[in-house]
């Protein structure tokens, strides 16, 4: 029988380049000599040769380059866990960066046939999503691949990528810049099924969305507002499922159904009210600037929470139009059929 979640995942991810790698336990490790060997390898942590911002945002573009960091860092990770650390700043955070690598890249802690790898380039991925904000909005693409990972259950993934997805109701979730966990469980029933066929694509659409923007901005993109950043992966990708994000501090930000509803009906208020042609190039400069008041100033409102409540009342007047009331038939009604 053909495992249903892999047609799924083939069905989603027609990007350009995938490589799979998964390791067992601690296969990924080398062994190593002596503490001196393990004080040479943790020299340019030290000496400042590599930066946690190359860790929590590393710009790779080749195959090649993604295996020569799986072996680098995967070195890195184990003499820092034999104590070798005694002239790294930050210890911690290395330490934590550095297994969300080889989580990503290198399937650290995951078993081959429980999660499937997608590199993924911005420059020349035809995600919908990604498609939209790049070509469009004419936004460039930022270099180097997204670690687009699919785990077969919440139990396949690993500690530290699993916490993400403790609300049940999470499906996606973007980790730093460039880490991407997406749950693609095998449902039992043909409705579930269904679903998931159409919300799967929408989901790592909206990851993308965030990496892509994250990747730009870091680490200025977690000082912006929900409504902003989660905003912008609805308004591309056209996604409302639960989402999280990770912080470059490892603090969890999960956002409810009803706050993604608001933050759909802020986009499309904002693109009834410029046009769609003048959203995207606002969208475009406040990204560059990182700063999202450029969407409503030519509206003439002033702080972030008056742009929430011109949206709210907008989104009002129009349920309550008559004319937008009378054309809602029971034919445009949407049931999704689950359980």
């Amino acid at each position: 029988m053909i495992n249903l979640v892999l047609v799924i995942i083939s069905l989603i991810t027609p990007f350009i380049s995938t490589l799979s790698m998964s390791y067992e336990g601690n296969a990924i490790f080398p062994n190593l000599q002596s503490q001196a060997e393990c004080e040479e390898y943790l020299e340019p942590f030290v000496n400042g040769n590599i930066s946690l911002e190359q860790l929590t945002n590393p710009i790779l573009s080749s195959n090649v380059e993604v295996e020569q960091h799986v072996d680098m860092y995967s070195t890195m990770y184990q003499c820092i866990n034999e104590g070798t650390t005694t002239k790294i700043n930050d210890v911690e955070k290395y330490r934590n960066y550095l297994e969300y690598f080889l989580i990503f890249a290198g399937g650290l802690w995951s078993q081959s046939e429980d999660t499937t790898l997608d590199l993924v380039l911005f420059s020349t991925s035809d995600d919908p999503g990604v498609t939209k904000i790049r070509d469009e909005a004419g936004i460039e693409a930022p270099d180097g691949y997204v670690f687009v990972r699919y785990y077969i259950s919440r139990e396949a993934m690993p500690p530290l990528v699993r916490r993400a997805f403790e609300s049940p109701d999470v499906a996606g979730v973007t980790i730093l810049s460039r880490y991407i966990a997406v749950l693609a469980d095998d449902k039992k029933t043909w409705p579930q099924r269904a679903l998931q066929l159409q919300t799967l694509p929408e989901t790592t659409s909206h990851e993308l969305i965030h990496a892509y923007i994250n990747s730009i901005l870091l680490p200025v993109e977690f000082n912006l507002p929900a409504w902003y950043s989660e905003g912008l992966a609805i308004y591309f990708s056209g996604s409302e499922r639960n989402h999280t994000v990770i912080t470059p501090n490892f603090s969890i930000s999960n956002t409810s159904s009803v706050e993604y509803q608001n933050y759909d009906t802020i986009f499309k208020y904002l693109e009834a009210k410029l046009g769609r042609e003048h959203l995207m190039e606002l969208i475009d400069q406040s990204i560059q600037a990182a700063d999202p008041s450029l969407l409503y100033q030519d509206l003439g409102i002033s702080t972030d929470q008056q742009l929430i409540n011109q949206a709210r009342l907008w989104s009002q007047a129009r349920i309550t139009s008559p004319a937008v009331a009378s054309s809602l038939s029971p034919s445009s009604e949407c049931c999704c059929c689950g359980d």
